[in-house]
Parts: C-alpha cells; sequence; structure tokens
C-alpha cells in the first residue's frame, strides 16, 4: 500500500509518497506564492490548486517507477487560513487570506467586541481574535458582507480536498486553528457563529482525524494521475501531524518543529493545565488515548533567520543555508548577539560570527521557553528535533548544549509523513 502525505505549509507545500511501513520513498516540494490584497499576505486558490496537482502528479510517477499505485493520501495543513467559496457553484469569491494577515489587528470590529483570550482559549483551544478565521470573517462581515452572505466559509486544505474528493470535511485538528468549533463538544460554536452570520451549514462537516472524506473525483484523478480508488482522509494540523511521524506519543516528550515558526509540541493528558499555562491546544490522540497536544511557539522567527542568511551571511550564495551551516561551524560568536525575536537589524560583526549568533539566539528562546514551563511542572525526558534546522551538522548540537534536552532529529518532511501514517489509522 502506498500513500501520500502533503504538508501544506506556510510558506512551502511538501509532500512524501510512503510505503505501507511509513518509510519516505519519494518527496516533492512546492514554495507557496503570495499575491497582493488587502495586506498583501494573501494565495490564489487556483494557483494554490495547481501547486497540489503538479506535486501529486510528481509522486503519482514516483509510485508507477516502483509497480504499486496510491491507495490513500492526507493533509497536514498550517491551518488558520480563510478561502469563501460560492455557496452554489463551490468556486472562488476570494483570495485564500493566510493566518500571517494582519487586517484586523488594531481594527475596532464589532463582530469582535466582547471577545476576550481567556475566552477563547478555553473555547477553542486558541486565544487569537484580530488574526486567524475569525478576524477575517469580522473584517469581511464589516467591509464585504455581500460575498460573507453567499459564502461557503473554508480553509485551504479543505478547498483542496473538496477539489480532490467534492466533499467538505475538516478534521478536529484542523478545525482548532479555524476558532470557530467548541473543542471539547466536538461542534461548532452557534454562538460564537452569529456574531459573523455564519450558519454551520456553511461549513465543512467536522470529522476525526484518519476519518474518509472521500475517494477522487474522474476530474482529480485526471489531473494528478492518481486513481479513482484513491482514498482522500482526514489529516491533522501540521504539528500533531510531525508529533506522529517522530513518535512523540506521551508525555515527557517533545517534538521541536522548526518552520516559519519554531513550535514546541507535546502530548498532556489534562486540557486545563495547558489552558491554565496559557499554550494553544490541540485534540492530537485525545480519542485514542485522552492524550491532548500542547503548543507554544517562537512566533515568525524561520523569517527573520532566512533574512539574515540571505541578506548578511550568505548574500547570493547558490546554496545559503549551506554557507550558513559552514560559518557557523568555524567557531564561537565572540560575543555577537542577535534577538530573533526583534526586527532585522545589520548585525555589527562578520558572517560567521553573525551565523553562530543567529542559531544561538533560536536556541537560547527555546532554552528560555522551557525554564518557563518548568514553572508550571512540564518537563521534558526527551526530545526531537525536525524541519530544514534538523538537517544541519551544527544547528541541533547548539540546541542540546543550551537546552540540555537529549535531543534526536527527525527528517524535513516529519508534517507530510504524519499526515500519510494518518492514512492508516
Amino acid at each position: 500500500m502506498l500513500k501520500i502525505g502533503v504538508d501544506l505549509g506556510t510558506t512551502r507545500i511538501k509532500g512524501v509518497l510512503t510505503d505501507c511501513d511509513n518509510r519516505i520513498l519519494a518527496e516533492a516540494e512546492r514554495t507557496v506564492a503570495f499575491v497582493p490584497g488587502i495586506s498583501g499576505i494573501e494565495i490564489d486558490p487556483d494557483e494554490h490548486w495547481r501547486m497540489l496537482v503538479d506535486i501529486l502528479r510528481e509522486l503519482a510517477a514516483e509510485a508507477v517507477v516502483h509497480g504499486e499505485s496510491v491507495e490513500a493520501l492526507a493533509f497536514a495543513a498550517a491551518s488558520g487560513n480563510t478561502l469563501l467559496l460560492d455557496r452554489e457553484s463551490g468556486e472562488p469569491l476570494t483570495n485564500i487570506i493566510s493566518w500571517l494577515d494582519e487586517r484586523a489587528v488594531g481594527a475596532d470590529l464589532p463582530c469582535l467586541r466582547g471577545l476576550t483570550p481567556a475566552y477563547m482559549r478555553e473555547l477553542t483551544g486558541w486565544p487569537c481574535i484580530e488574526i486567524f478565521p475569525p478576524a477575517h470573517l469580522a473584517w469581511l462581515r464589516e467591509y464585504r458582507p455581500e460575498l460573507l452572505d453567499r459564502a461557503f466559509v473554508s480553509q485551504n486544505h479543505d478547498y483542496l480536498q473538496y477539489r480532490l474528493t467534492g466533499r467538505h470535511r475538516i478534521d478536529y485538528s484542523s478545525a482548532t486553528p479555524f476558532l470557530l468549533a467548541d473543542q471539547c463538544a466536538e461542534r461548532y460554536a452557534l454562538d460564537l457563529l452569529a456574531r459573523f452570520g455564519v450558519d454551520a451549514k456553511d461549513l465543512p462537516e467536522l470529522c476525526p482525524s484518519g476519518s474518509p472524506v472521500g475517494s477522487l473525483t474522474p476530474e482529480a484523478a485526471a489531473a494528478t494521475g492518481l486513481s479513482v480508488e484513491t482514498v482522500v482522509y482526514a489529516g491533522s494540523f501540521d504539528h500533531p501531524a510531525a508529533a506522529r511521524a517522530a513518535d512523540i506519543r506521551r508525555e515527557g516528550q517533545l517534538l521541536l518543529s522548526c518552520g516559519t515558526s519554531w513550535v514546541g509540541f507535546f502530548p498532556c493528558g489534562d486540557r486545563e493545565r495547558i489552558i491554565e499555562a496559557e499554550l494553544l491546544c490541540d485534540p492530537f490522540t485525545r480519542r485514542e488515548n485522552g492524550l491532548w497536544g500542547a503548543i507554544f511557539s517562537l512566533p515568525g522567527i524561520g523569517r527573520r533567520i532566512d533574512r539574515y542568511v540571505n541578506e548578511f551571511i550568505a548574500p547570493g550564495a547558490e546554496h545559503p543555508l549551506r554557507v550558513f551551516d559552514e560559518l557557523a561551524g568555524q567557531g564561537g560568536a565572540d560575543g555577537a548577539r542577535i534577538d530573533l525575536l526583534a526586527e532585522y537589524r545589520t548585525p555589527d560583526c562578520t558572517p560567521a560570527q553573525a551565523a553562530r549568533a543567529v542559531m544561538e539566539s533560536s536556541a537560547r528562546l527555546l532554552a528560555d521557553r522551557l525554564n518557563e514551563l518548568e514553572k508550571h511542572e512540564f518537563t521534558f525526558t526527551e526530545a526531537v528535533m525536525v524541519g530544514g534546522p534538523s538537517r544541519s551538522p551544527v544547528w541541533p548540537g547548539i540546541v542540546a548544549e543550551m537546552t540540555g534536552l537529549k535531543l534526536t532529529t527527525g527528517g524535513k518532511s516529519a508534517g507530510a509523513q504524519g499526515a500519510a501514517i494518518l492514512c492508516s489509522k
């Protein structure tokens, strides 16, 4: 049985072809292109679909090389994006509004009045108000009500599943950053929907991770090179998917997922402890063994790291990350310090010192966060680092030294591999 897992990341889409033992046989990757919009952080839904089709065709061709067909696929997704579809035709009415979009930040939008982070965290598992779908819907209700009144409200991965199968379903994990569902009750929060004038029937059906969404339509099969017998399964949010691939399954384990944001994810049997510690909460394996997933984030540091690499450490290099690793491995930062939570500033040091200082800064931020978690009695016996930085010959060692963690590394495509695992759940 061959399976495809696709990680719909914020800036990259990664796909893997795996066998029945979840070994990766082939990988494919594309870079997400943002288009101009209210905030400039939108995605063309048709281009998003074409990018997915390219990845699926590439992996389907690899399956042919292995003499087998692809029986199943699933998505891991950096959810929290909003897309309005025409209720009747299913065609997009808007671009995909990224979770990075800040059009509602600081705006006095009537739909959001009276909402508090504490209320949203207890209800949905996440505290966000001025970003993510509630903020997008509040803005649309205020400025484009004619669109919202005729819309089916979707996220990007739900839209792609719909293009593949003709069905709208969303798993409880991916629905968490949708921020419209009562996480414990596993249903949409009607009082919250009423604020935006949205009916639950105009939202994807909620379902467990690993449940079937549907088989590919003839049109989707022809476009992707897959079969009408290929079944799409409901996936999960990207970090819980990566945790499955890294075998993070019990309390005391920690996943460090290093991408656009650096994220820590760990299992916990007590949702209230997660809420009280003001962490993000995912349903994870709650239905299987009662474990929730707790999430903390160092937001946006991956993008700042990229800027230091591309503008100062290795500008114009053919392989900038390789240069980054080589320079960081030459020695210490010699007192140079870089704050990855602050805006970019041209470093007053050599590129080699800056390379080491960037790696040390990320490790220092992680160590500080882990120290804060100890105050809530969250401690870890082992950790797995995944994502691009995990492949560096230097970086994981710096993280291990500065955090004191017993650290191993996983692949950069852990989210996609975890999605493929959910196909056989």
